[in-house]
């Protein structure tokens, strides 16, 4: 009996050592599970607010290898999900496109209204960059659906907001003003800096200035209320920009835009730079400094044109997709199918017909646009040739108004020399600017009646009051000053 006891004791040591080790392992895995969730919710949320977005990628992939050896599938949906979402910003839809596929495969066999939610909203997100708002608007519609199901009450206000800001400029897009209005109303109960920014363009349009200014410092103070994305931040100084192109302050106006540009730039937002380029290219415009000017219109050309090649290739692939979806619903009604094939090729014969002719018209605009360029700066060198010759002229005549003139031509170079030695005469001034247009002392001892020797002297007296050293040329200096 004894012997029974002690093989029993042995046997219960044992099978409780196998339940604490697979207690051990259950609470490992579910802790793992927890890191999963909490780091694709709120590390993602933070990534996000900062524009990190290439942060974002490289962290998702790293935590959907976890949560396939943990078979964690609420993680690798999500984490998917994310990854689409990270790749919008990038104006990479193609392959968000195919995240949310891989994600929906998945979520097909399940029913999380949070998870089916934020599918649905990143394909909206997707169509919308696409310019396709229609079929953005219906994705969003289905998001709603399932957003109104979401049980935690915060979260489901915060789901439905993105939803109304989202579908608000879908509809913009569209026209349809009064449904633009009915989601800007939703969205005022928690605004973001772009909903201000959007109403302070209508009155743009509108010329109504001092409306445009209230609603963009509306837009600015959220930034100090709330936890903008650093995208944010971008949106309201490059409003703030446009603003200052308006009042015509447009030092003012390339500070904010440049600022706008960085933030931008570092986050790959290529959308918004394209915004940034046009309009650092118009507050050039309003300095009248064309090299800079024709230089942000390049830029702004290029990437436009990047981006709707791109856009293009991505557009006929969905449409092609949404094809094929409705396609498979009615491959049973023969007569249906030849009318979709039928359809296919008339869209694809009217799509290639459009591409083609708005490829011709992109091609006669750049065409254009350079040609004018051209032809601008040839009109600049040839008048300032022909203002050179008309002083070159009013020095042979000992006119009085050559310095007046000089002036006119060479602002900056009159300032500098005003503003840093203050001292010189005029007779120093009409020198300086005897050199500056690269005279000869021979000529100038023609035009100014005096003799070569008295020209070098005078050169001299000059070269001291202005305290250049032995070893700088003269005239070099002058020329480049």
């Amino acid at each position: 009996m004894n012997s029974n006891l002690f093989i029993g004791m042995i046997y219960f040591r044992k099978v409780l050592f196998l339940l604490i080790i697979f207690s051990f392992l259950e609470y490992k895995s579910q802790s793992k599970i927890h890191d999963i969730d909490s780091l694709q919710t709120e590390a993602f949320g933070r990534l996000l607010r900062n524009g990190d977005f290439k942060k974002i990628i490289l962290q998702e992939r790293k935590y959907l290898e976890v949560a396939r050896k943990q078979n964690y599938k609420k993680g690798k949906i999500r984490g998917n999900i994310n990854i689409a979402y990270a790749l919008t910003v990038f104006k990479k839809n193609k392959t968000s496109l195919d995240f949310l596929e891989i994600a929906k495969k998945e979520l097909d066999k399940d029913q999380d209204n949070n998870l089916l939610e934020y599918l649905y909203f990143v394909y909206g997100v997707n169509y919308n960059s696409l310019h396709m708002h229609s079929q953005a608007i219906r994705s969003f519609d289905v998001a709603f659906e399932y957003a109104q199901r979401i049980e935690d009450k915060k979260t489901r206000e915060k789901r439905l907001y993105n939803i109304y800001d989202w579908k608000r400029n879908s509809f913009q897009v569209l026209g349809m003003m009064d449904s633009v209005y009915s989601n800007e109303k939703k969205c005022m109960q928690s605004p973001m800096p772009m909903l201000f920014i959007t109403i302070a363009n209508r009155h743009f349009q509108k010329q109504n200035i001092d409306s445009a200014e209230f609603f963009i410092n509306k837009a600015n103070d959220l930034l100090l209320v709330k936890e903008i994305p650093i995208e944010g931040k971008a949106n309201v100084l490059r409003a703030f920009g446009k603003l200052n192109i308006k009042k015509k302050h447009y030092d003012k106006a390339l500070s904010y835009l440049f600022n706008s540009l960085k933030i931008t730039s570092k986050a790959n937002l290529r959308k918004r730079n394209l915004e940034s380029y046009e309009l650092i290219s118009e507050a050039y415009k309003g300095l009248n400094d064309k090299e800079k000017e024709q230089e942000f219109v390049l830029k702004y050309s290029q990437l436009r044109d990047s981006l709707r090649t791109e856009e293009e290739n991505v557009t006929n692939i969905v449409i092609e997709k949404i094809l094929d979806e409705e396609l498979k619903k009615e491959k049973g009604n023969k007569y249906y199918f030849y009318y979709i094939i039928i359809s296919i090729l008339i869209m694809s014969i009217v799509a290639i017909y459009l591409i083609r002719d708005e490829l011709k018209k992109r091609v006669k605009l750049k065409d254009f646009l350079i040609d004018q360029k051209v032809q601008e700066s040839q009109e600049l060198r040839k008048k300032l040739s022909n203002v050179h010759d008309e002083l070159i002229q009013l020095v042979k005549n000992s006119d009085p108004s050559f310095m007046n003139c000089f002036r006119e031509l060479y602002p900056e170079f009159c300032n500098n020399l005003t503003s840093k030695y203050n001292h010189l005469t005029l007779n120093d001034l009409r020198l300086c600017a005897f050199i500056k247009l690269n005279f000869s002392n021979k000529q100038i001892a023609d035009y100014d009646h005096i003799s070569l020797r008295t020209v070098e002297s005078k050169k001299y007296r000059l070269r001291k009051k202005l305290e250049l050293p032995k070893e700088i040329d003269f005239n070099k200096w002058i020329l480049e000053h």
